[in-house]
């Protein structure tokens, strides 16, 4: 029994007692009989040794004379000739050697950590085990921890993934699983990256419901009606969670810093399907350069990494066979709002 329970039978025992010899006084005045007296007793004797228990197990769980049995002892592994101290395999759990990789001093230095993993935990449960455990000076930024904020994004063995959605198990590779930071964002400090500048190129294709008259949803008289088939023609692509995963994986992001990435464009053509927005043409006026959708080379890794099943090439391409069919406006306005 955990200490917990101790304490709820702790404060049961201490209303409960006094309580019971009261009634077993009123028994012994009114006469009520033997049987009842000796029954009272018994319980109020029973409650009193569990409140003794409690008391004992709350003491002992406080700090001071803690008692640790035998079982929960800490073990002691070696990797690459670090010791790290772990519990001992619990139900289904191994050791798993995390190649940890942290940016510090103007470079990316690995260590190894030994931590213990059953078929739930996951990258992120290995980091803030190794923070908390080892060293709390380690940064790993995170949030939601169930792959919808974006924030956990890093490298777990060579390819861009969600630390929370990466089951560590299943990342292993030969007992070992490499984790370092994501490389085309530039790095702050151990697994935390700068997204200044993937927010500014988000920015770039003005990612809001564009209306040619601007003060008409603030007195809009009714709802912007869609059907089902025009929910469809954008819905795949709104499901973005900008982790910046599609980002690190883009060979042409990697190589090319002006080219704006499949983020972005992913976006433009979520407003542009969008049957609200009104910015038509104009919007894919906005890509419509080297360093936009023909920047791409259809490589597929963006759609391949995606945590929540964006094709971001699929978007790029639809432009692009968009663009080579537009009809643009006579006076050259292209691109312009």
């Amino acid at each position: 029994m955990n200490a917990s329970r101790y304490m709820i039978l702790l404060y049961a025992s201490m209303l409960g007692v006094p309580l019971l010899f009261a009634i077993m006084s009123v028994s012994a005045l009114l006469r009520l009989g033997t049987v009842y007296y000796i029954s009272e007793m018994a319980a109020a004797a029973g409650l009193f040794v569990y409140a003794v228990m409690g008391f004992v197990e709350a003491f002992s769980h406080s700090g001071g004379g803690m008692r640790i049995p035998k079982s929960a002892m800490s073990a002691e592994i070696r990797t690459n000739g670090i010791k790290n101290s772990i519990t001992p395999a619990g139900p289904g759990e191994r050791p798993v050697t995390v190649n940890l990789g942290r940016f510090g001093s103007g470079r990316i230095e690995f260590r190894k950590h030994g931590v213990m993993a059953n078929k739930f935990t996951t990258v992120l449960d290995a980091l803030l085990s190794i923070k908390e455990g080892e060293d709390n000076s380690l940064s790993v930024r995170y949030s939601c921890r169930m792959g919808i904020c974006g924030s956990c994004g890093m490298v777990i063995n060579g390819k861009p993934a969600l630390a929370c959605e990466t089951g560590l198990i299943d990342a292993c590779r030969g007992g070992t699983v490499s984790v370092e930071p994501m490389q085309v964002h530039p790095p702050v400090k151990d697994l935390v990256t700068d997204f200044s500048g993937f927010m500014k190129d988000h920015r770039k294709i003005i990612p809001e419901l564009y209306r040619k008259d601007a003060e008409e949803q603030q007195r809009a008289e009714h709802i912007y009606r869609q059907s089902q088939d025009e929910l469809l023609e954008y819905l795949p692509f709104s499901y973005c969670i900008m982790c910046g995963l599609c980002m690190d994986a883009c060979p042409v992001v990697n190589s090319n810093q002006g080219f704006i990435g499949p983020q972005a464009l992913s976006q433009a053509e979520r407003y542009h399907k969008d049957s609200r927005d009104q910015m038509g043409s104009k919007r894919l006026g906005l890509v419509d350069s080297l360093d936009g959708v023909w920047g791409c080379e259809f490589a597929g890794a963006c759609s391949e990494v995606c945590p929540k099943g964006v094709d971001p090439a699929a978007a790029i391409q639809s432009m692009k066979m968009e663009l080579l069919g537009l009809d643009w406006d006579n006076d050259g306005e292209k691109g312009k709002i």
